[in-house]
């Protein structure tokens, strides 16, 4: 229909057929000739419908290589064909069916909320040969692949996971006698990554079948799945294969059966060019020539345990390697030195992390490989760790000695999940937090045995409780255990909370079980569900076992665990002292950044741990709960015994996961405590930090008054501990943001930087021999702090040590700035200067071999105050030939945002760019 009145027309070609009668008032078709009109328009649907059903309603067909052709003249007769084949020596018979099959496309794909696959099949066995082509031009690899199958439920349906993958031929035999099952239908589920096969004939429950698979896959660059990698050295490009599965991708490099529960044994052979190596879950077995390419090994490695698709790994590279017994470090010959410390330490981990599951390792050997590109930090594969650069390797001298505790910190994560992981395994992604959030605790638990003088577990309540807080008192958080269903949702929920909050609660737990609980109720959950899957109530019903033997708890695990599993946020326990009964109140709610109505009706309560202390006992050794809220709103207790005069601290080095307020006037007797230099260390520096980082938290939620807050902050002018000034520092970081264009910032800096004087004189610009991993971290922190707020002294120092560098006649190889000062130096260094102080340290990235330096380049960058610099740069992080890696993209709007300048720069490249991110 047109608007307005002109004549109705016909166009064919340069025809133009007038079929109307013209008349001074508009246009007019007589009876006649609208029914005709109407017939042709009548017509003219049911073709277009004819069409879109034709092309619509038949299923989506592989793409195989040497197709069988049949022409069909309507859907009806196509509707039996829906397997293309080979017919060079095909197995595979097609034969003709009336029933419709369905088929989803990609419009579909947002409807898709159910990924979960049948349950009338399940693998067994995987044997897999795979043939990658690391050379430019091709990129491909070539895959069989042998799945022993059991059926569980009469069905003639086969369905599992396949991506990308082109399949060349499809043969079933039954395995008990070795008869052929004919297939009649091949058909593939796009949005849910399915692929479907349908027998002629039912296949039986309880037997065994053999399902053999010959295809083609992509080695994408998108470092998922089965993907290349590349990296210089000397000047040349080298290429190597290497996989990341985690969470659903697997599937991208061989048809399987891609969920966590289904786990299977897996014997994989690799073929790869003999100039190069391969690397997979287990120990090589054998080795022969291929059979069909002249420069190619096979690799065959030995059968593994059962275990699930996400865990397969391997990886074909030109790397070095050094070993110690049964554990190997791989990297980049050049950066082979660089895994020393990976290597001495991770046996280390090893040894005492079998000791803490009282479990022995059960593989033959372990190795670590430190991967050029790589998506994830690190990556647990059953016997195959694989790692970014910056997260394994440690160069001493070039690297801070921060990185020392970040390899030892990751490298213990990945070893603990041999166990919590991969010998257990969640039955379904919801309970990932399960898997993460332990490893995510156990590191420092590990870490913290190995390397004592670090006093990791205090570094625990900075990164993984007030971190994670910050991003749970959000309305926009969500509970730990979420239901998820499709590739999206899984990937979204590796997250702080899952790994943060998850480690954090299980502390907790650890603390008002006592270690001997735990520990044995881990032992007795790993023990029987080895080489199984399980989920959280069966962690929960294992510890309910041990602590009821051991007398140790007498409610049930699982009851207290899920007010903290199943809900959103944290609480906040207000403490309220009655001074003349000498009665104490207890009560909570959930703490949210910004109250509002939903918050008002919030009805959540959690089961709380509490312990205390007071100022006549000064017990912060003693973390076993004094008494409990067991999901109760409120409680008084009134045999408390603590004098009018006296503090008192709840939630003793910070143990539970919450926030704890007081009445004004125990706040009161905490600033005296806290301001006097002779007695704020009876306090222990855990608490002294939850102290501060609850004062100013409450403040912004409005719980508390700014002065109050204040007056605790102002405490940190003699404190010397790191734990409580870096707790301070980022809490005092939302002031700072809010004052930074306002009329108050003067004050606001001079109130800092009077706080910070002292500290920053003893710690200095000067680094000592073997210094502490805490020591260096707060001189960074504290150094970068009064640079910020334009200390005098701190620029000036900075500045001059930049220039020096720059000066330097060959930069590259002499650099006298120690590396545990570096961020600092370099940030200011591009701050202050321009084009030419930011183009030096953009070649000194593209030069840079060591991923530490390269790594706190790519932070520097963005501290210049030229937008234009801070636009160049983002662009350049998008393109493929700047030398900025696919996986630091990142990093690098991070960089810029990270300043009041960068901020809506980075927020107006992304809505500029959005086309180009997304691609």
């Amino acid at each position: 229909m047109t608007q307005g009145r002109e004549p109705l027309t016909i166009m064919d070609g340069n025809l133009q057929t007038d079929f109307s009668t013209k008349t001074k008032r508009g246009v007019y078709l007589s009876k006649g000739l609208a029914f005709v009109i109407f017939v042709i328009f009548a017509l003219a649907l049911v073709a277009t419908a004819f069409i879109v059903y034709n092309f619509a309603a038949c299923p989506r067909t592989d793409q195989l290589a040497n197709v069988t052709k049949f022409e069909l003249t309507n859907c009806e007769q196509s509707k039996l064909l829906v397997i293309p084949l080979s017919t060079e020596n095909s197995k595979i018979v097609v034969e003709s069916t009336t029933s419709h099959v369905e088929s989803t496309t990609k419009d579909d794909e947002n409807a898709v909320t159910d990924v979960r696959l049948p349950t009338n099949i399940r693998p067994d066995r995987y044997y897999i040969k795979l043939t990658p082509y690391i050379f430019e031009g091709n990129f491909t690899f070539d895959g069989e692949i042998s799945i022993i199958i059991t059926v569980k439920n009469k069905t003639n349906k086969i369905t599992f996971h396949g991506v990308e993958l082109t399949f060349h031929r499809i043969e079933l035999y039954k395995k008990e006698d070795g008869k052929e099952i004919k297939i009649i239908r091949k058909t593939e589920d796009v949005p849910r990554q399915f692929h479907i096969i349908t027998t002629a004939e039912s296949l039986i429950a309880g037997q065994q079948y053999v399902l053999n698979i010959s295809y083609t896959g992509i080695l994408n660059d998108n470092l998922h799945g089965f993907y290349r990698s590349s990296y210089e050295e000397k000047k040349v490009k080298r290429w190597i294969a290497v996989t990341q599965f985690q969470a659903t991708d697997a599937r991208r490099a061989f048809p399987c059966w891609d969920e966590p529960a289904l786990k299977a044994r897996f014997t994989i052979s690799i073929a790869r060019p003999s100039n190069m190596t391969s690397v997979s879950n287990m120990n090589i077995i054998g080795k022969e020539a291929h059979d069909t390419l002249k420069d190619y090994i096979w690799d065959h490695y030995a059968e593994s345990l059962p275990m699930s698709t996400y865990l397969v790994a391997f990886a074909v590279t030109d790397f070095g390697n050094m070993s110690d017994n049964n554990f190997s470090v791989w990297a980049r010959k050049e950066a082979l030195p660089s895994a020393a410390y990976a290597l001495d330490i991770g046996p280390k981990i090893l040894k005492f992390l079998e000791e803490y599951y009282k479990i022995k390792f059960p593989l033959p050997k372990i190795d670590m490989i430190a991967l050029p590109d790589f998506k994830a930090g690190a990556m647990e594969n059953w016997g195959l760790l694989t790692f970014r650069e910056i997260a394994m390797l440690y160069d001493n001298g070039v690297s801070p000695t921060t990185a020392k505790a970040r390899v030892a910190s990751v490298v213990a994560h990945e070893i603990a999940h041999q166990w919590f992981g991969n010998l257990v395994t969640p039955a379904w992604w919801s309970d990932i937090w399960l898997n993460e959030g332990f490893a995510s605790y156990v590191e420092y638990v590990a870490v913290d045995a190995v390397e004592k003088s670090w006093k990791l577990m205090e570094i625990f309540i900075l990164n993984e409780v007030q971190s994670v807080f910050k991003l749970d008192a959000l309305t926009s958080s969500h509970q730990i255990s979420v239901e998820v269903s499709n590739p999206e949702e899984i990937g979204a929920i590796f997250d702080k909370i899952s790994y943060g909050k998850g480690s954090a609660i299980l502390r907790m737990m650890n603390h008002f079980l006592t270690d001997d609980v735990f520990n044995a109720g881990i032992t007795d959950y790993l023990n029987a569900k080895k080489y199984g899957d399980a989920e959280q109530r069966d962690l929960w019903s294992a510890l309910t076992n041990v602590a009821r033997e051991k007398n140790a708890f007498d409610a049930d695990v699982g009851v207290v665990m899920d007010s903290w599993t199943l809900q959103t946020g944290f609480p906040v326990l207000t403490i309220t002292r009655d001074y003349k009964k000498g009665s104490i109140t207890f009560k909570q709610e959930r703490f949210v950044l910004i109250n509002d109505t939903l918050n008002e009706n919030n009805s959540s309560v959690w089961w709380i741990p509490v312990s205390y202390t007071t100022a006549s006992e000064k017990d912060f050794k003693s973390t076993r709960p004094k008494l409990w809220l067991r999901g109760e709103r409120s409680i008084i207790v009134d045999n408390i015994s603590i004098s009018e005069n006296d503090w008192f601290i709840a939630n003793i080095q910070q143990t539970g996961f919450f926030r704890i307020n007081y009445d004004q006037r125990n706040w009161q007797l905490l600033i005296k405590v806290l301001n006097n230099p002779s007695r704020f260390e009876e306090i222990h520096p855990i608490n002294r930090a939850q102290i501060i980082d609850d004062a100013m938290n409450l403040a912004l939620s409005g719980r508390l008054d700014y002065k109050t807050a204040l007056d605790i902050s102002s405490y940190l002018f003699h404190e010397r501990s790191y734990v409580p000034w870096k707790a301070g520092l980022v809490a005092l970081g939302y002031i700072d943001t809010m004052l930074s264009k306002g009329a108050y910032y003067l004050e606001y800096k001079s109130y800092v930087l009077r706080l910070l004087s002292g500290a920053v004189q003893d710690l200095g610009w000067e680094v000592a021999m073997n210094e502490s991993v805490v020591r260096a971290q707060q001189r960074a922190d504290l150094l970068s702090t009064a640079c910020h707020l334009q200390h005098v002294e701190c620029l000036e120092h900075a500045v001059r040590l930049y220039t020096n560098w720059m000066l330097t006649p060959n930069p590259d190889a002499y650099n006298e700035i120690h590396a545990d000062i570096r961020s600092t130096v370099y940030c200011v260094g591009v701050q202050a200067g321009g084009a030419r102080e930011w183009r030096f340290a953009w070649d000194r990235f593209l030069m840079a071999s060591a991923p530490s330096e390269r790594e706190l380049l790519l932070s520097v960058l963005g501290c210049t105050r030229a937008p234009y610099l801070l636009y160049r740069y983002l662009d350049l992080s998008l393109r493929n030939d700047s030398g900025i890696r696919k996986q630091d993209t990142v990093k690098v709007f991070s960089a810029v945002a990270s300043s009041s300048i960068g901020e809506p720069i980075a927020f107006n490249f992304v809505r500029a760019n959005w086309q180009r991110l997304k691609e």
